[in-house]
């Protein structure tokens, strides 16, 4: 399976239609999707679910297919969140690759990223 094809099968399975008892089961607990791009040896679930934790959110389903020969790994994580903004910079701060992140309500603007970047800069010099 390829980089795309995982995505794609990830949001299709997150976005799709459920039956009425799945949509309650779910409905409460999964509001955000997040996949990330690891090397194997950089990969620690601790780490990510303390990252996630850390910006009040729990992971409540995982996935992770290896990628490049098994040197690389994408980590789709759903989370229970409805905007997961804190947990995105999170991830970016500690050097995680985002390829794709979905959620339910809220999207980080364009003038939002702008200014993340302008404070990242300052905070390099």
């Amino acid at each position: 399976m390829s980089e795309k094809e995982f995505i794609k099968n990830q949001v299709e399975w997150f976005t799709s239609p459920l039956s009425p008892e799945q949509f309650a089961e779910l409905s409460e607990s999964e509001n955000s999707l997040i996949i990330l791009e690891v090397a194997l040896r950089d990969y620690t679930l601790t780490e990510i679910a303390r990252i996630v934790e850390s910006n009040n959110a729990h992971v409540m389903a995982l996935s992770v297919m290896p990628l490049s020969g098994g040197s690389t790994l994408m980590v789709s994580l759903k989370l229970d969140v409805v905007d997961p903004t804190s947990v995105l910079r999170s991830f970016e701060r500690f050097n995680y690759r985002v390829i794709y992140h979905f959620m339910r309500e809220g999207e980080v603007t364009d003038k939002q990223r702008e200014r993340l970047d302008e404070l990242m800069y300052y905070l390099d010099m």
